[in-house]
C-alpha cells in the first residue's frame, strides 16, 4: 500500500509539471506582447557608437575634475512636434520643436529626441573610438566638407546654452547707456553646414535685446548646396528681420561683406562669421563704445569652439589680448601692453588694439564710408583686417577689443573651399596694401617676400 501511495505521488508530480510550464509560458508570451516583443526576443540594445557617446563637465582652470557623465544614445524622432525637452528660447524670439526638427533633418544627422542634452552650456561632445563603418563615413564626409566635426554639430542643438563668459564688472547695472543704436548684423557665407550657420543666427536673436536688432543679413557668396536655397529661405520666412542676399557670381569673403554693407540699413554694421555663436550680453558692449564715439570700431573677445569637439572654451578679461601683425603682413595676437593696463582701473574695460582679427567687429555705418569701407581690389580673402585697422587709427579713429563682449568662433585648420589656382592672392592682396598704406615702411615688406612684386594695378 504504501508503494502504491508514493506511485500515485510520484505521476501527480510529472502532470503537475507540464500543466505549470504551459501557464508560465503563456503569462510569459502575454507580458512580452504588451510591451511590443515576440514570446523570446531580447530587447532591442542600442548601438555601441551612440552608447559611447559622451561629455565632459565643464570646469574652471584648477577646480577638480567633475565626473564624467555619460548620456543615452539619441533616438531619432521625425515629424513629432510634441517631443519634449528642447532647449527654451532665452529671449522673447521664439521657434517651435518642430522647426528645430526640421533643421536637424537637414543635416547629416536627424536631430536627437527631446532629452537631448549634447552640447549643452558648451560642454563637448567627444566621439567613440570605436565608430561604426557608418558612421565613420559620415563623420569623415563631414570634416571633408566643413573643415570641422558637422557630426558633432548637428548632434547639438541648434539653440545651445552657453556659459556667461562675462567678468561681474560688465553686469553692473548701468554699465551701458540706455539709449544704443540699433545694428544690422552681416553673416556672408558660402556653403557653410546648415546647423552651424542656424546656430550662429539664433545665437544672435536669442541673445541680443530685440529693439538693437535692426536686421540679420545673410549673404550667400554663391553656394551651391541645396539646404542653402529654398530650404534656408522657408526657414527664415517666419523671422522677418533675417533677409537673404545672393552674390550672381563667386564673390570672396571682401566683396561679399562689401555687398552686405550696401544693402544694410541699419546705423551699426557688425560683421560676424557664419560659425560663431553669440554668448549673453555681446551685443550691448560693442554698440555702448560706438554710441559714445562714432569714430571708434570695436571688437569682442572672440573665443574658441573646438573644432573637433565643439566645447566653446572662455577666459576671463585677465586672459585678453589684442592684435598686432609682422613684417609679412600677418596678424597675430599680443598680450596687452602694460602702458595700456595703466590707462586703465579694471581688466574688463576695452582696450586699444593695433589691428582687429577681421572677422568679427562692429562699426558705425557713417564711419565706415567715411573710410572708404574695403578697397575692393583686395580679392577673395586676405589682409584686408590689416587695411582696415591701418586706415582706423591714420584716419581719426579708434580700435578696440572690448573684454565685456564675448563671441565664440571655430576655428578651422584649413579651408574647405576651392579657388582658381595660381594666383597667391595673399600676395597679391599684401603688396596692394603696402603700397597705399605703408608709405616707407613698405620696404621692410618687400625685404621679407625678396622683392617678388606680382601685378596689384
Amino acid at each position: 500500500m504504501v508503494f502504491l501511495r508514493r506511485r500515485s505521488l510520484l505521476l501527480k508530480t510529472l502532470l503537475a509539471v507540464p500543466v505549470i510550464w504551459f501557464f508560465v509560458a503563456v503569462l510569459y508570451s502575454t507580458s512580452d506582447k504588451a510591451r511590443g516583443r515576440g514570446p523570446l526576443e531580447p530587447a532591442a540594445a542600442p548601438p555601441p557608437e551612440a552608447a559611447a557617446i559622451r561629455q565632459e563637465q565643464h570646469h574652471a582652470p584648477g577646480a577638480p575634475e567633475p565626473p564624467e557623465v555619460e548620456l543615452q544614445p539619441p533616438v531619432v524622432v521625425e515629424n513629432q512636434p510634441d517631443a519634449p525637452g528642447f532647449p527654451e528660447p532665452e529671449q522673447e524670439n521664439e521657434i517651435s520643436k518642430k522647426e528645430e526638427e526640421d533643421a536637424g533633418a537637414m543635416g547629416v544627422l536627424p536631430l536627437p529626441n527631446g532629452n537631448n542634452k549634447y552640447g549643452e552650456m558648451g560642454k563637448p561632445v567627444v566621439l567613440p573610438s570605436n565608430m561604426s563603418t557608418g558612421m565613420k563615413k559620415l563623420v569623415d564626409e563631414g570634416w571633408q566638407k566643413n573643415a570641422f566635426n558637422q557630426y558633432v554639430s548637428d548632434l547639438i542643438s541648434v539653440r545651445r546654452s552657453l556659459p556667461d563668459p562675462r567678468d561681474e564688472w560688465c553686469k553692473k547695472e548701468g554699465r551701458y547707456q540706455s539709449s544704443l543704436p540699433s545694428t544690422s548684423v552681416i553673416i556672408c557665407f558660402h556653403n557653410e553646414a546648415w546647423s552651424v550657420l542656424l546656430r550662429t543666427v539664433h545665437s544672435v536673436l536669442d541673445r541680443s535685446p530685440a529693439h538693437m536688432i535692426h536686421e540679420v543679413l545673410l549673404v550667400d557668396d554663391f553656394s551651391d548646396m541645396d539646404h542653402l536655397k529654398t530650404r534656408l529661405e522657408n526657414y527664415f520666412t517666419k523671422y522677418p528681420k533675417v533677409k537673404i542676399i545672393r552674390a550672381k557670381k563667386r564673390e570672396g569673403l571682401i566683396r561679399a561683406r562689401l555687398l552686405g554693407a550696401a544693402r544694410a540699413t541699419g546705423k551699426v554694421l557688425t560683421y560676424l562669421d557664419s560659425h560663431c555663436e553669440c554668448t549673453t550680453g555681446w551685443l550691448e558692449p560693442l554698440l555702448d563704445r560706438i554710441a559714445r564715439n562714432s569714430t571708434t570700431v570695436v571688437c569682442p573677445v572672440i573665443d574658441v569652439i573646438d573644432d573637433t569637439t565643439l566645447e566653446y572654451h572662455y577666459r576671463d578679461s585677465g586672459g585678453v589680448n589684442v592684435g598686432g601683425f609682422d613684417w609679412n603682413l600677418q596678424f597675430n595676437w599680443h598680450s596687452v601692453p602694460e602702458r595700456e593696463r595703466k590707462r586703465h582701473e579694471n581688466s574688463a574695460e576695452p582696450v586699444w588694439s593695433p589691428t582687429m582679427a577681421g572677422g568679427l567687429f562692429s562699426i558705425d555705418r557713417e564711419f565706415f564710408e567715411r573710410l572708404g569701407t574695403y578697397d575692393n581690389g583686395f580679392d577673395i580673402w586676405g589682409g584686408e583686417n590689416l587695411e582696415l585697422s591701418f586706415k582706423t587709427w591714420m584716419c581719426g579713429g579708434t580700435l578696440e577689443i572690448v573684454p565685456c563682449s564675448h563671441v565664440g568662433h571655430i576655428f578651422r585648420k584649413r579651408s574647405p573651399y576651392k579657388w582658381r589656382s595660381g594666383v597667391n592672392v595673399l600676395k597679391k592682396n599684401s603688396i596692394r596694401l603696402a603700397e597705399v598704406w605703408l608709405d616707407d615702411y613698405s620696404k621692410y615688406y618687400y625685404q621679407r617676400i625678396g622683392n617678388d612684386l606680382v601685378r596689384i594695378f
